[in-house]
């Protein structure tokens, strides 16, 4: 919990410094999410090939210490490009402790119960995301922008302390690697795509929905100006989306323990293609969508999300091998963050050809396609029974 909230207690800090006190313009933001995205992708495969050969609680540990460094450095950034450089280097160490977590799911939960932790990992995740920002926007009444960021450091050094606690429940359950080149060990990493039938699907079917998804969803303020709605309700949308989110994650774990995960992504894709087509239209359609409805749509499209992305964790804990973990969770990150990146761009360039609706329109018909392609998916893996 204190990693995850972590991630986001100071995200509003950082916008406040960027934007009031060095007056920076959107190029500044765009590259904070460069920031943030890209350790991911260009050392997440390396960080996964190097967890896989550490002992587990180590990387736990130390990549919390690294955070808390890195947040702690913010606190006294001098300027624009020093902090957005501390950003890049607290994503790096993020970068390790992301897969080291899914290596630590896999070993010290049962596999029966992998559904329902990762469905309260899940469920943390979307909270922090949601409270995380809101409590960092209320401190910012109380404190300046870098006490908050100090404070921050010391949240991932309760993270990290909390880790301590693991002892030899997690030490003993890390494979042992026999030493061997790193560039060999990310090969051997991939390679688990190529041997896992279940694995190349899942990544593909995770990252194709991420791709559609992320097609609308920084669209999201404009289409509700297009609804002729204020940021009032812009704002509770992403609050109901995360609150959805956190909910549907309990109901998943729980009810979907004995489910076909394939089945659980394909019913999430069938929920959430639809409502964002009838997002798209709504603009263009002769009556007005209430802004109740609008947000219980978005509520209803944050509990499609957590179907989807809860069984595809699973899916990668049940099926790579415990010596490889690390390294196919981190190429998995790599992938789906690569598609972050690069699909809000195509999003846009879509509105600017046509509308915003086209591309929530487009988005939506091509996560219905993808529901048939998991829901087939499933029939490979045995009964549908979503």
């Amino acid at each position: 919990m204190p990693a995850d909230f972590a991630d986001w207690l100071d995200f509003v800090a950082v916008g406040a410094l960027l934007a009031f006190t060095w007056q920076q313009g959107p190029t500044a933001f765009a590259l904070l999410a460069a920031a943030m995205g890209l350790p991911y992708v260009l050392i997440g495969p390396l960080a996964g090939a190097l967890t896989d050969r550490a002992d587990l609680q180590r990387v736990l540990v130390l990549s919390n210490l690294g955070r808390a460094a890195a947040t702690f450095a913010a606190a006294f950034a001098p300027d624009a490009t020093v902090l957005l450089l501390i950003v890049f280097a607290r994503g790096c160490a993020d970068a390790f402790y992301t897969p080291a977590k899914q290596a630590a799911i896999q070993a010290l939960v049962p596999a029966p119960d992998l559904m329902a932790a990762n469905g309260i990992s899940h469920a943390i995740n979307q909270t922090s995301k949601v409270a995380g920002p809101a409590l960092g926007g209320l401190l910012l009444l109380f404190l300046l922008p870098q006490e908050i960021l100090l404070a921050n450091a010391a949240v991932s050094l309760l993270a990290a302390a909390m880790l301590l606690g693991l002892g030899r429940r997690l030490r003993s359950a890390t494979p042992s690697l026999a030493s061997r080149s790193l560039l060999g060990d990310i090969r051997e990493g991939l390679a688990e795509f190529s041997a896992k039938p279940a694995l190349r699907a899942g990544l593909v079917l995770m990252a194709m929905g991420y791709f559609f998804l992320f097609l609308y969803d920084a669209l999201i303020p404009l289409l509700t100006l297009a609804l002729r709605y204020d940021e009032s309700v812009f704002g509770l949308a992403v609050a109901a989306a995360g609150g959805g989110g956190v909910l549907a994650s309990l109901a998943v774990g729980a009810w979907g323990a004995r489910r076909n995960p394939f089945a659980l992504m394909g019913l999430g894709y069938l929920i959430s293609g639809p409502l964002a087509i009838v997002l798209g239209i709504a603009p263009g359609a002769a009556f007005d969508l209430p802004w109740v409805a609008c947000i219980g749509v978005f509520a209803v499209l944050g509990a499609a999300t957590a179907a989807v992305v809860v069984p595809f964790r699973t899916i990668i804990q049940r099926e790579a091998d415990a010596e490889r973990i690390a390294r196919v969770s981190a190429t998995c990150e790599a992938v789906t963050v690569s598609v972050m990146l690069v699909a809000p761009f195509i999003g846009a360039a879509i509105a600017e050809l046509y509308s915003v609706a086209a591309a929530f329109i487009a988005g939506g018909l091509a996560l219905t396609l993808l529901a048939v392609a998991a829901f087939l998916a499933a029939r490979r893996r045995g009964e549908l029974n979503p």
